[in-house]
């Protein structure tokens, strides 16, 4: 079973197992969202909208990430629409780019080092 990625939210957390490919997929795409955001937001003039980010992974629990880069101002200010869905429960709230990574960052630690 793989372990669990906690992500924390102003007012909580959740836990829920996510497979290491799935997780690690997950960092590149937030990866290439920072450069999107960065691009947009050192534009000036007449703005050439940048590509929205939609993350799905669906095993067992559904998970969803979106963002659109051309809402915020810089990578630190930006927040991600995350979706869990299951036959029992769904649960939508926004988090913090910075924590959302900060979250990835610790569980592929926890992975590398059992």
């Amino acid at each position: 079973m793989p372990q669990q990625l906690t992500l924390n939210f102003p007012g909580g957390s959740v836990h829920f197992a996510l497979p290491l490919p799935a997780v690690q997929k997950l960092e590149s795409e937030l990866q290439t969202l920072i450069e999107h955001l960065r691009v947009a937001g050192s534009q000036t003039g007449k703005k050439r909208p940048q590509p929205s980010m939609d993350y799905l992974f669906n095993d067992g629990v559904r998970v969803e990430l979106f963002c659109n880069p051309n809402l915020w101002a810089s990578p630190f200010a930006a927040k991600v629409l995350l979706t869990l869905k299951s036959e029992q429960v769904r649960l939508s709230v926004e988090v913090e780019l910075s924590q959302l990574r900060e979250d990835l960052q610790q569980y592929l630690q926890n992975v590398a080092t059992p």
